[in-house]
């Protein structure tokens, strides 16, 4: 089922007969771009917002617009997408791995332990799985170093009644990857920024903001389409929900789960927008390992293998046991606990109804 209705259609379709590009002669974009814009930072509560290509261009965007360059330190997680790492090695930086939490989210202590021996310029903090970060321990960890937020699990997610993505200095989100994302525009990211400064170094640095200003900085082009922003805006008038009917489905699954299956209780500050439900498995309570209760869950035809149908592993591994980024590894033993032992739960997020719901839970007791 299609969030796109038929009117939604016809407008994409009348597009297609004009300019899909929306920059020519243009230094801010089409207006269909322009009004998405605006919509995405009304809802988070910013400034400005500026989209571009995909999320890992927004995050690029954001470490070069707070002087990331050769030879600098930036703190990540390796428990995350690689598109939240490869970005600081193109803008000529080096990894720091961090060690996350029981909910998938950077742990302050494990920061606080690498930022005492190690100058880090920026911490790009991953609000993991729609669950936001402990920002305030985070802010106090970094001694002063730029926060950029990886906040493409987490549209929607609040942090002491604020949402993510304005928390930081920089905020970015994907908007890309097909239906993965809660909204999505087929490929695409979202920056957001309330400084006037950072905010036109990203509008610079996205568009060939070199080539029409006195800017000393290299710039490039990271443009998202009229037509790309045009599904994106005609999908803001339903976010709200969307978000809805992710928390509201997700909530009573998580309510329904085997114990076997413990997903960890929120702390009482934050809203979890529930993007996708991450479960620690039990070895110990159904005598059998993590792959082979997903090998069963297989067999029952749940499986899924596609957004919004899918119960799986995670991540496959750590970004840090990518062969190319192996040289930056360090130990992370919660990373590499949840690895092994999480199971993801992506069948919750519109279209699933509970009667979906309910045929996967009786599929996991049919199972132990």
């Amino acid at each position: 089922m299609s969030i796109l209705s038929d009117e939604d259609i016809h407008q994409i379709n009348e597009l297609l007969k004009k300019d899909i590009s929306g920059w020519f002669k243009s230094r801010d974009g089409g207006p269909y771009l322009q009004e998405f814009q605006k919509k995405f930072a009304e809802f988070l509560g910013a400034k400005y917002a500026f989209a571009v290509s995909s999320g890992s261009a927004s995050i690029y965007v954001a470490l070069k617009a707070v002087g990331v360059g050769e030879n600098d330190f930036v703190a990540v997680p390796a428990y995350t997408h690689v598109g939240s790492v490869a970005p600081i090695l193109l803008a000529g930086a080096k990894p720091l791995f961090i060690d996350v939490n029981k909910y998938g989210n950077m742990d302050p202590e494990d920061l606080r332990k690498v930022v005492s021996v190690m100058k880090v310029k920026a911490v790009i903090v991953v609000h993991q799985l729609g669950m936001p970060c402990n920002m305030d321990e985070i802010k106090e960890a970094s001694e002063n170093a730029f926060i950029i937020e990886d906040a493409s699990h987490a549209l929607g997610a609040e942090y002491k009644g604020k949402k993510v993505g304005v928390l930081g200095d920089i905020g970015c989100f994907s908007i890309g990857g097909g239906r993965t994302k809660t909204i999505g525009t087929g490929e695409g990211g979202m920056i957001v920024v309330n400084d006037d400064h950072l905010a036109e170094k990203c509008k610079n640095i996205r568009n060939h903001g070199d080539r029409v200003t006195d800017c000393d900085y290299l710039c490039f082009n990271f443009r998202m389409s009229e037509l790309n922003a045009l599904i994106g805006l005609l999908q803001m008038k339903k976010l709200q929900f969307l978000i809805e009917w992710q928390v509201k489905n997700a909530e009573y699954l998580i309510e329904n789960l085997p114990e076997y299956l413990e997903v960890p209780k929120p702390p009482p500050y934050v809203k979890n927008v529930h993007y996708i439900i991450g479960c620690h498995f039990s070895t110990e309570k159904t005598g059998m390992s993590r792959d082979a209760f997903l090998d069963k869950v297989k067999e029952k035809g749940y499986e899924g293998g596609l957004p919004r149908k899918n119960v799986g592993k995670g991540y496959e591994k750590l970004v840090s046991d990518v062969k190319f980024y192996a040289r930056f590894r360090r130990a992370l033993p919660m990373s590499e606990y949840l690895v092994r032992n999480t199971i993801w739960i992506d069948w919750h997020r519109y279209p699933r109804t509970k009667d979906e719901i309910d045929e996967l839970l009786k599929v996991f007791k049919e199972i132990c």
